[in-house]
């Protein structure tokens, strides 16, 4: 049972999704809401239709007084249990209620097959990044999130192209806002991410250096940017193709049994 200093924590439902849209919006900054799928117009159908499916996600509200104040969403990655996100709604924050989250994802969820947690934080995320390191969690990894026009760049003899973007028949994208199709060429094949109206999110900006691929990008909706999340290291790269930095996120780690002690400790109830 919850009291006023410790929330109700349970698996999420599909009903639950629309309260948890909300908590997202509500705590999402602008860049985290431009740059991923949680500006999705439709995010409370994904996460919906991920809770209905039995997805790999595993997702808990967070309850007080009857109403959804917080989410998260977890995964696993072989050894490494990997949180997606966790959100509490700004008219509670600093009343524990992402402890308990933390608490009750890593007693409920940790199947003894994790050896370390994970998770991405975006810079700019200050108070989100301070929080994690007070739980003792190190960063590893840091990536660049850029914008870079597509070029008009038509593709030389041979350069063919295939891919399986739909556009307006695109279910997932008319659902939710958001999907992603395969590009091959002859040099590679991508995932392509289709993120709203503004950006084509690609995992690597090497596709800059694929003609037929950009060729391609542009044919499909010249109106795009192509969102890269990359390595530091690649800025120099891309700097010069009009990029433009949009903010950065740290990858932050910690051993799994080094915070299930910490949460032991300080919510002695969490592991009950």
């Amino acid at each position: 049972m919850a009291s006023a200093s410790s929330p109700i924590i349970r698996a999420a439902s599909p009903d639950d999704s629309i309260a948890m849209a909300e908590v997202v919006r509500a705590a999402a900054s602008p860049l985290m809401r431009e740059t991923t799928i949680l500006g999705g117009t439709g995010l409370d159908r994904f996460i919906r239709d991920q809770i209905a499916s039995a997805s790999a996600n595993r997702f808990l509200v967070a309850e007080v007084g009857g109403h959804i104040v917080g989410m998260s969403a977890w995964r696993y990655e072989g050894e490494e249990l990997f949180l997606n996100h966790l959100f509490v709604h700004p008219s509670v924050q600093g009343r524990r209620v992402g402890t308990w989250l933390w608490a009750r994802g890593l007693a409920g969820l940790n199947t003894g097959a994790a050896r370390t947690l994970s998770l991405d934080v975006y810079e700019d995320n200050t108070r989100a990044a301070a929080w994690y390191r007070s739980l003792g969690l190190e960063p590893v990894a840091q990536r660049i999130v850029t914008a870079v026009p597509i070029p008009s760049v038509s593709p030389s003899a041979g350069q063919a192209w295939s891919s399986t973007f739909l556009g307006p028949a695109d279910h997932d994208y008319s659902q939710y806002g958001f999907s992603q199709f395969a590009l091959s060429t002859q040099r590679a094949a991508y995932t392509i991410g289709r993120l709203g109206t503004d950006f084509f999110r690609i995992a690597s900006s090497v596709l800059l250096d694929d003609e037929a691929a950009l060729a391609a990008l542009h044919r499909l909706d010249p109106r795009r940017r192509l969102l890269c999340f990359d390595a530091p290291d690649r800025w120099e790269a891309i700097a010069g193709r009009g990029a433009v930095l949009l903010g950065r996120t740290i990858r932050l780690t910690i051993p799994v049994e080094q915070l299930a002690a910490r949460f032991t400790k300080t919510l002695p109830e969490a592991g009950r």
